[in-house]
């Protein structure tokens, strides 16, 4: 799936960016997750980067560098990250939707999460060799 690893590395960007906005944006999803969930908003925080940061590296690694390299866990595993990645977008809309979430929130939340799960089922057909609808 090397055609499609710059989508793969943006939607890890987007991850990250999640994760580090939650420290400067008060008043975003993952931000509210933080403050009222405490140590399990962390970890969930801190979780998303981490995976994104593991989507990432694959990308580096798996797409970009010679063949003779690589990170062949996380190329084995790369439906399941983005399934994973996936609920990592959407727990924030869950934590916060007693609070506050905007509808620009709960398109981007529900997109990224959505496109992971778009992603993860094309790694999952590559794997087997289907290109095409059949």
């Amino acid at each position: 799936m090397k055609n499609d690893a710059l989508v793969r590395l943006i939607y890890a960007y987007m991850a990250v960016y999640i994760a580090v906005s939650s420290f400067a944006a008060p008043c975003s999803a993952t931000s509210l997750m933080l403050v009222r969930d405490g140590f399990w908003g962390y970890a969930v925080t801190c979780g998303t980067g981490a995976l994104a940061a593991v989507i990432a590296v694959d990308v580096a690694i798996n797409d970009w560098l010679p063949q003779k390299y690589g990170f062949h866990w996380a190329k084995a595993q790369r439906h399941r990250l983005y399934a994973i990645t996936a609920g990592a977008y959407i727990t924030p809309l869950f934590a916060a939707s007693a609070y506050f979430v905007n509808a620009a929130q709960l398109i981007f939340y529900i997109g990224m999460a959505s496109f992971g799960l778009v992603l993860g089922y094309r790694e999952a057909r590559a794997k087997r060799g289907v290109t095409c609808a059949e």
